[in-house]
């Protein structure tokens, strides 16, 4: 997948891929969350949103 076909891809499509980059974001430590924090602006509602339901599935509240 490129950074191109993200806007139309699917959410099965798009979770191995998010998966392998939060992994990647933790080995990295503070580095990798630095480097995204310079992406993410303060009002950027969608990530945001992202950010919650990482949450909850780190905490195992999603269920299936």
């Amino acid at each position: 997948m490129t950074i191109s076909d993200i806007d139309s891809a699917t959410p099965a499509e798009l979770a191995p891929v998010l998966h392998a980059a939060l992994q990647r974001l933790g080995q990295l430590g503070r580095t990798g969350a630095v480097a995204l924090e310079a992406l993410v602006e303060d009002s950027d509602a969608d990530f945001d949103e992202a950010a919650g339901w990482i949450e909850e599935i780190a905490a195992g509240n999603l269920g299936d």
